[in-house]
């Protein structure tokens, strides 16, 4: 009997053990705060890759409280096969114990971290979790570290030779006059853009940071050169530092301020992004997917790589749209698939909302099925009580 050819994205299987991968029911368990929508992106697209997987997802205490909107979405999302709120914060041994106890419950095949805090408790607890169950690829915990602290990348960088903007700390403040105006005064740790102030001259700067009450705020800050340019971005899943598949997209959304502009998506292929990319995945002997912030200088030219972030993304659904289930790829190769060339066309993915706009201001260039749209229908209980819940405040929805 001729054996059938199995799809997934754009990559055509032909062997028996991704067979067996589409038809067994393997049990993963997604650990993450939900106070965003981040692991429900992850869900979705293991569900796409394999309808078969079951699905549980574990919160941290500090997470369920009944004003997170996001808590009642991931309650009634139908592809959540359970989802357990745990009683303990995700920093103490005994969310930990919580996680064992759900793993050994579920009978759980594969742990999947979603965003920032959950990469860094599964990569910390890696021994204790991988006794219990499989993890999915990850980095080195060095690798991890310096891609979490945008000074340790930053000096990372530029010891090989990356380009990336030129930084220096605040208590080096003496030596801004060796940056190029305006400048970033961004945490060292963080993401989503958050708390990043632009300044425009060193009078600025010196008042800021001088500031005795406020002096403490930014002792773990950067000043980094802003760079008068355009946004561009790059997905990756690696395997010991090569990449196996990756994706890049320049965002198109509305300006506002420095949180991710991801409304509006091209979806491009960029040799010079990818070859910047290669090699700093190379140099950090990467294992697993992690998201690249690149920005293209307006003036020169030049291309250049602002920040790593090592979990997964707001724009994953994109990704899939396109055809490449970054999750389901990952959760492959964690379990030993060769997964094959992975390949995608230039094309436009957008909120319903954007397409809307786009629509009334005579701008449309892409199509409906480019949205998310089609993705929102099908998990309609879940939006109808978030919005529900959001719109009309802190009751409790049974």
């Amino acid at each position: 009997m001729k054996e059938k050819d199995y799809k997934i994205t754009y990559v055509i299987f032909k062997s028996k053990k991704i067979k067996y991968m589409k038809n067994k029911y393997h049990s993963i368990l997604i650990i993450d705060e939900c106070d965003q929508p981040i692991a429900y992106y992850v869900l979705r697209c293991l569900k796409s890759g394999n309808q078969n997987l079951k699905i549980s997802i574990i919160i941290p205490l500090n997470q369920s409280s009944i004003e997170n909107n996001w808590i009642t979405f991931y309650k009634y999302s139908r592809y959540i096969d359970r989802l357990i709120i745990a009683s303990n914060e995700i920093d103490s041994n005994d969310f930990l114990n919580e996680v064992i106890q759900a793993i050994q419950q579920e009978s759980i095949d594969y742990i999947f971290p979603a965003s920032e805090n959950s990469f860094k408790f599964v990569s910390r607890h890696r021994v204790q979790l991988s006794s219990s169950s499989n993890l999915i690829a990850l980095p080195s915990q060095n690798s991890l570290d310096v891609t979490f602290n945008k000074w340790e990348l930053s000096l990372f960088l530029k010891n090989r030779k990356i380009p990336t903007p030129k930084t220096i700390l605040p208590s080096s403040i003496t030596q801004s006059n060796q940056l190029s105006y305006p400048i970033l005064l961004k945490p060292a740790c963080g993401s989503g853009g958050e708390n990043i102030k632009k300044i425009e001259e060193v009078s600025v700067l010196k008042s800021i940071i001088h500031n005795p009450i406020a002096k403490n705020d930014y002792k773990d800050y950067i000043l980094q050169e802003y760079i008068d340019g355009y946004d561009i971005d790059c997905n990756v899943l690696c395997k010991d530092g090569k990449i196996l598949t990756h994706s890049v997209q320049k965002p198109l959304g509305i300006e506002k301020g420095f949180s991710p502009k991801i409304d509006k998506l091209h979806f491009i292929h960029d040799n010079s992004v990818l070859s910047i990319v290669k090699k700093t995945m190379f140099e950090l002997q990467w294992s697993g997917i992690a998201h690249l912030d690149l920005r293209y200088c307006h003036k020169t030219g030049n291309l250049y790589l602002i920040e790593i972030n090592p979990r997964f993304w707001q724009s994953l659904m994109g990704s899939l749209s396109i055809g490449i289930n970054f999750p389901y790829l990952l959760f492959l190769v964690s379990a030993g698939f060769d997964i094959g060339d992975v390949y995608y066309d230039d094309q436009y993915y957008a909120k319903f909302s954007r397409y809307i706009k786009d629509i009334l201001s005579g701008s449309l260039d892409y199509s409906l099925d480019n949205t998310n749209l089609k993705y929102l229908l099908t998990d309609l209980n879940s939006i109808a009580n978030y919005g529900i819940k959001r719109f009309f405040g802190s009751k409790t929805i049974s």
